[in-house]
């Protein structure tokens, strides 16, 4: 049955059909329910119904109380309450049949809802699995015979067994079924609870049932059992994580890895039950992998692990011998001896004073004992010093290069050598040396300068120019520089300064022609158009514009809070590429699961970090800023957090048109509906949604799509926007900057729009892992919340350079 909606007024009582809601109130002729005051353009405030609820929604800036205490947002309403606004009263009753609302003091009318809050598909919610209907209940009343004082005891005991007829006919039978079977059942109720042939008899009413079972986390539930000819209910317990100690031999020092993760654990700890597969680590010992089946219920379970050594034992013998055996850095000791060696050991060196340094390559095998042939080391090569004039000239022999002048070199004694010495700007000089065996020999050289021709024009004509950071007048002129690198730079006030490298050419003249940038047109220039974090993360440039906010509203699957708005972005910002990664966020907090507990996947490291509320990613913002040396952007103000006036270049979240210029607009270059396109379906591989892979996780899913990902997927796995983001649709939906109001914007065009100044919940923007209808696949889809979701993350932003300040 449909309820029925009236407004009274002193005028009379008029009735509103449900599909009106939700009703205006205002001072407007158009208001629903009409109330003193002068007349505004806009609503006071809304009436509304959500999940058979009433609400009120007021308008920001708006004075309105309910039961004298002042409101600001959104609350619900019950039976009874008293809407204030100026001198007009609201008198609110509701009942199954019908809600009146009663005006007192001038005119009247009825409100639009808030979006439902979050119901937290991540927070239990118990709900009765199964109901039956048997027989119908019959109810007796209680004789008013008299009783005889010599029958006192007859009519006690008739009491006592009508009493009893009068709860077991108007009792329900209830089934209560639990999993494990052997789980005990405890009712909490004032009345007796007798269980006959498996059912408790219970009148109708709320019910708390504590459930328990050995090896099983106990659990609370409510259950609303009606009067009904039969009630039935199903619960499952969930198994308590088993105890898992490892054992390792010999006992040494081991880390170990469960399912892939990056942190190790001790040696105890507790996993839920099921399939996982450890890996443990321990110094010079080769990895051990394998996969267990952990019980569960509380129970400890040993697992044995055996290591096998990583290393291989070495024999090592020289002559002459003494020398020193190293692995890298470290040293193992002198010949002769025999030495452990690691099997990922790829070389070997030996050393002896007045020796070469002798290399041995290796390939061992974990656990092998090798023996080397005796190693015969030769003797340490003559050595050749080189200078030059002038100094650092470079020094090449018979084509290889060995440094710059000064120099020493060992060369093998015996043979002839081509040295070649060269510095630029100046003539290259050739020699040819012999060495003979632990000889010394000394070369010293003179170089003689070139010199090139540089010709150089300068706009504007007035510049002036500096050469290696000498100052040489008008910049316009004609040089003969040696031929080496130099510095030119070229300036004039009010100008940006040019800077360059040039390398004269003898024998070929070189022109360079500059035209100084004004200091407008060298900022342009010198913006980078991609950033990184100090973790890697990559923020890409994005340029204001003007964009229209919302949907059209005969646009298929716009919801209520989608009004169109326009909004001007005047300033550059900067925009992460993809979303924050679990690996991101454990640097900030370690402990952050992403509901890794409920879905494996939402936990791994590339993954986006999700079942994040907003206060935390603000948190983290700030926190990424002191650790890149950014001024924060977040501020604490009575207990919230508010951008800082002036605003900061730190890292914070994106603003909803921010977003939307980014997302829907491209940043200018086109508009879209979907992340894909214009069409529904997504074509394969526009994103991850609900598809195929995520039924059994989600009610409603894209039955012919299939992107591989029940939950969330690595970030940047799919196809990025023409700007270059990634997930912008699909994935994890993202928290932005601004309050959510249903007002999303006021009337004309709004400046660097940030949101209200206050209110419990935030906006959410773009679909995630958990959506597959037309509305919410849409770019223009606007969800809220005030606590972390299993499909919501988001990404980081900030402005490109400072605001700038008037005077």
């Amino acid at each position: 049955m449909s309820r029925r909606i009236f407004v009274s007024t002193a005028a009379g009582e008029r009735e509103f059909p449900p599909g009106e809601l939700p009703l205006t109130i205002g001072t407007g002729a158009d208001a629903a329910l009409r109330v003193g005051g002068v007349v505004e353009p806009a609503p006071r405030a809304l009436l509304g119904e959500l999940d058979g609820r009433p609400f009120l929604q007021v308008a920001p800036g708006a004075a309105l109380s309910v039961n004298g205490e002042p409101v600001r947002g959104s609350r619900w309403l019950a039976d009874g309450d008293r809407i204030e606004t100026g001198d007009t009263a609201i008198l609110c009753e509701f009942d199954e049949a019908a809600w009146r609302f009663r005006v007192s003091g001038t005119i009247a009318a009825d409100t639009l809802p808030p979006e439902p809050p979050a119901t937290g598909a991540d927070s239990e919610r118990i709900e009765p699995i199964l109901r039956r209907h048997a027989l119908a209940a019959v109810a007796a009343a209680p004789p008013g015979a008299a009783r005889s004082s010599r029958r006192w005891w007859l009519g006690g005991a008739l009491a006592l067994l009508l009493a009893c007829a009068i709860y077991l006919f108007g009792a329900t039978p209830v089934r209560v079924s639990v999993e494990p079977a052997a789980a005990e059942i405890s009712i909490d109720t004032a009345l007796p609870a007798p269980r006959i042939a498996g059912r408790y008899l219970l009148w109708p009413g709320v019910y708390r049932l504590r459930l328990s079972a050995d090896g099983y986390r106990p659990r609370e539930v409510e259950i609303q059992v009606r009067d009904l000819p039969a009630e039935a209910f199903e619960f499952r317990l969930e198994k308590l994580p088993g105890r898992i100690r490892v054992a390792a031999v010999p006992a040494v020092p081991v880390q170990v890895y469960v399912d892939g993760a990056d942190a190790p654990l001790g040696t105890t700890f507790e996993l839920p039950a099921g399939p996982h597969r450890l890996r443990v680590v321990a110094e010079r010992y080769l990895p051990w992998e394998q996969a267990i089946e952990v019980e569960g219920l509380g129970r400890e379970q040993v697992v044995q692990v055996s290591l096998q050594p990583g290393w291989a034992d070495l024999t090592v013998r020289s002559e002459p011998p003494g020398a020193t055996i190293t692995a890298g850095d470290e040293v193992l000791g002198r010949t002769p001896a025999t030495v452990p060696v690691m099997a990922d050991v790829s070389e070997l060196q030996l050393q002896l004073d007045g020796y070469k340094i002798h290399r041995q390559p290796l390939q061992l095998q974990p656990g092998q004992q090798l023996e080397l042939p005796v190693i015969e080391l030769q003797p340490a090569d003559g050595l050749l010093s080189v200078r030059s004039d002038p100094p650092g000239a470079a020094v090449s022999i018979d084509g290889r290069y060995r440094g710059r002048t000064p120099v020493d070199v060992a060369l093998a004694p015996g043979r002839r050598y081509q040295l070649i010495v060269s510095k630029p700007g100046y003539a290259t000089v050739s020699r040819e040396v012999r060495m003979q065996s632990r000889m010394a020999k000394s070369l010293s050289l003179r170089l003689e300068p070139r010199v090139g021709t540089l010709r150089i024009s300068v706009e504007p004509a007035d510049a002036e120019l500096l050469v290696d950071g000498r100052l040489l007048g008008p910049a316009n002129r004609e040089l003969s520089l040696p031929a080496r690198p130099h510095r030119i730079e070229i300036r004039r006030a009010g100008y940006a300064s040019y800077t360059a490298e040039l390398t004269p050419k003898p024998g070929l003249p070189q022109s360079l022609e500059v035209r100084l940038l004004t200091e407008a047109e060298a900022v342009l220039a010198r913006r980078p158009r991609i950033v990184k974090t100090g973790q890697g993360l990559e923020l890409l440039l994005v340029e204001p514009g003007e964009l229209t906010l919302g949907a059209p509203r005969r646009e298929q699957g716009r919801r209520p809070n989608e009004a169109q708005w326009r909004a001007r972005l005047t300033r550059p910002y900067y925009l992460a590429r993809r979303e924050v990664t679990n690996t991101e966020f454990r640097e900030f907090r370690g402990q952050h699961t992403s509901g890794a507990e409920r879905y494996r996947a939402l936990g791994i490291g590339d993954h986006p970090a999700v079942l994040v509320s907003w206060e935390e990613a603000v948190a983290f913002c700030n926190w990424l800023s002191d650790r890149d040396g950014l001024p924060r952007a977040y501020v604490v103000r009575d207990g919230d957090f508010v951008l800082a006036d002036p605003p900061t270049t730190g890292y914070r979240l994106p603003t909803e048109a921010e977003w939307a210029w980014a997302a829907r607009y491209s940043g200018g270059g086109e508009e879209r509906r979907y992340p894909w396109g214009e069409h529904m379906p997504p074509p394969p591989g526009s994103g991850n949604f609900a598809d195929r892979s995520a039924e059994g996780i989600v009610a409603n899913v894209l039955s012919n799509y299939d992107d591989g990902y029940p939950v969330t997927a690595p970030v940047g796995r799919f196809q990025p926007s023409p700007l270059g983001f990634f997930d912008l649709g699909g994935n994890a939906a993202e928290w932005v900057h601004d309050r959510y109001t249903v007002y999303a914007g006021a009337s004309g065009l709004q400046l660097d729009p940030t949101g209200p100044e206050s209110g419990q919940y935030h906006v959410i923007r773009g679909s995630s892992w958990r959506h597959a209808s037309i509305s919410e696949l849409r770019f223009a889809y606007r969800d809220f919340g005030d606590a972390g979701r299993l499909d919501v993350g988001f990404r980081i932003a900030r402005w490109a350079e400072p605001e700038e300040q008037e005077d």
